[in-house]
């Protein structure tokens, strides 16, 4: 018969796998090239993005709810992307209809991402974020690579208020992080529900030596 010690460290075990599962992550991040500052805009439906200036860094940041590891197409509506200058206190997390198409081409793998913002009167009519870039192939999975945008001169193209607002940027770094990559760590409340099952165990250990004695 297992002791109650064991159960407790296989309570323990389930709680901190099931804490730890999440999605994993996919980013890129690179510099301002055009901001409202240079005559497009300005924004209105979120004017947070009159902030920005040129060469200032942004990340676009996008958490699925699985696991992407190789090229493909993939509808990613319902995952959380938020565009960020910290810089400028500016971001965008208003997105719903998200599309990703990785491709293998030579010894790259090329990225194409089209979000869907919420405002305005559609994607079609400008209000979209869109990216094109490529990494080397076999570091899909990988964190700090080397990226090169495409479609120059806007390998980074934010649309906003039907167009009006046009913030640009370059694209250099590409990071994926999660299950395909690294292990998670536990949360916090994970390790409280391991210390509580450590005491329990402790207790019915202590009660079961008194009975004995």
């Amino acid at each position: 018969m297992r002791s109650s010690s064991t159960f407790s460290a296989i309570a323990c075990g389930l709680a901190l796998t099931a804490c730890a599962a999440k999605g994993d992550i996919i980013s890129f991040s690179g510099a301002i090239t055009q901001s409202t500052f240079d005559g497009t805009g300005p924004a209105v439906n979120n004017p947070s993005l009159n902030n920005i200036q040129d060469l200032q860094a942004y990340t676009v940041t996008l958490v699925l709810s699985g696991t992407i590891s190789m090229p493909g197409n993939y509808d990613l509506t319902g995952s959380s992307l938020t565009f960020n200058d910290p810089s400028a206190l500016a971001s965008e997390p208003s997105f719903n209809s998200i599309f990703l198409t990785i491709t293998a081409n030579g010894g790259f793998d090329q990225f194409s991402l089209l979000a869907c913002l919420t405002s305005g009167n559609g994607c079609a009519a400008g209000n979209q974020l869109d990216a094109n870039f490529e990494i080397p192939a076999m570091l899909l999975n990988s964190q700090n690579v080397a990226a090169i945008g495409l479609d120059p001169p806007h390998p980074l193209d934010l649309l906003e208020d039907d167009g009006t607002t046009d913030i640009q940027g370059s694209i250099s770094t590409y990071n994926y992080t999660g299950s395909a990559s690294a292990v998670p760590e536990s949360s916090p409340t994970a390790v409280l529900v391991c210390l509580l099952a450590g005491l329990a165990a402790a207790n019915r250990a202590r009660v079961k030596k008194e009975k004995d004695v």
